[in-house]
């Protein structure tokens, strides 16, 4: 940096943060290949409490948003190597965790030139030289957008689990079930690989709603599905509340002789569960019934049969007495 660069930089007046920093870390990242106004851009934006993050052109800039994602993108409009308009193009094209928001830092004062960047998909524009405090005022605008995307987007996300949630115990609902379920299929069939679905029933669960009421009948429910959670592989296996006092689990990668030993270890530990209520004791069992694919490409049964296939093992649990577990081979009645 030469002499008048660094009295350039002396001479930038910083205007005052109009609030506090946020908790959560307000990332910025600038794009610009003028080291000077990379830098004097840099102060402005830290003295007003953002994270912020430089390069020096358009690449550089796609590969930081790549390892993180920052809501607000400011950029130079000439630039070597991709300049500001080809990386808001690239930006508009990418998929991210949520919005950038994009403001175009340029020289080209023109109405031409400012339609062409905002065409490119730039949300707003500061010319050069830049004066600081337009630029923190446009940055407040462009967080307060990055803000609202941001809680939109994660009140969508909420609904959309929601809407795959049941409500009582917190597992996946039949919905949810039936998506995982295709997908599981599919995916044994294409890698030629097991998968064992397996639906489970609470024995009399009646008896114990008439017994102690349905919130004794409530408590019963989210223990036993927490007793299956805490017994499968988490993030590879797949448990759901099925309808009612009915569950449903998925096993992918399990042979017949895996998904008996799993379905004989969730109801040996049902029976050994102790659900207290109102100082109370409940005490159940369950019945487990299972189909499997031991080979993917070995059958043409759809999802649908296949959980038939494991209600026909249920039923059979049941009729044997319940409190039992029946296990077979996926087959057509």
């Amino acid at each position: 940096m030469n002499l008048r660069d660094a009295d350039l930089l002396a001479s930038v007046e910083v205007p005052p943060p109009a609030s506090p920093p946020a908790p959560e870390p307000r990332r910025v990242l600038v794009a610009d290949d003028d080291p000077v106004s990379r830098m004097i851009t840099q102060r402005l934006l830290e003295r007003a409490g953002y994270a912020v993050t430089c390069v020096g052109d358009g690449v550089a800039a796609l590969i930081a948003l790549r390892r993180e994602y920052f809501p607000v993108l400011l950029t130079d409009w000439e630039m070597p190597v991709m300049d500001g308009l080809g990386l808001i193009h690239a930006v508009r094209r990418g998929d991210w965790p949520g919005y950038v928001y994009t403001i175009l830092l340029t020289a080209q004062g023109s109405r031409a030139s400012l339609l062409v960047g905002l065409g490119a998909g730039a949300d707003d524009y500061v010319t050069k030289p830049v004066d600081g405090a337009e630029l923190l005022a446009r940055m407040k605008t462009a967080w307060r957008i990055a803000e609202l995307e941001q809680r939109l987007r994660k009140a969508h996300e909420q609904a959309v689990r929601l809407s795959l949630t049941d409500a009582l115990t917190g597992l996946s609902n039949r919905r949810d079930l039936d998506a995982m379920l295709l997908r599981e299929v599919a995916r044994a069939r294409r890698f030629d690989h097991p998968l064992g679905v397996v639906l489970c029933d609470i024995d009399h669960f009646k008896r114990i709603n008439d017994a102690y009421g349905h919130a004794g009948g409530d408590a019963v429910l989210q223990s036993f599905a927490s007793v299956l959670s805490a017994n499968l592989r988490s993030h590879i296996d797949g448990v759901a509340r099925y309808g009612g006092e009915e569950f449903a689990l998925l096993l992918p990668e399990c042979t017949l002789d895996a998904t008996r030993a799993v379905a004989e270890k969730l109801r040996s530990a049902v029976e050994a569960l102790e659900v207290r209520h109102e100082q109370r004791t409940i005490r159940l069992t369950a019945s487990f019934g299972a189909a499997v694919i031991e080979s993917g490409r070995g059958t043409s049964m759809s999802a649908d049969e296949l959980l038939a296939a494991a209600d026909r093992s249920l039923y059979q649990a049941k009729e044997s007495g319940r409190n039992r577990a029946c296990v077979q081979l996926a087959a057509r009645p």
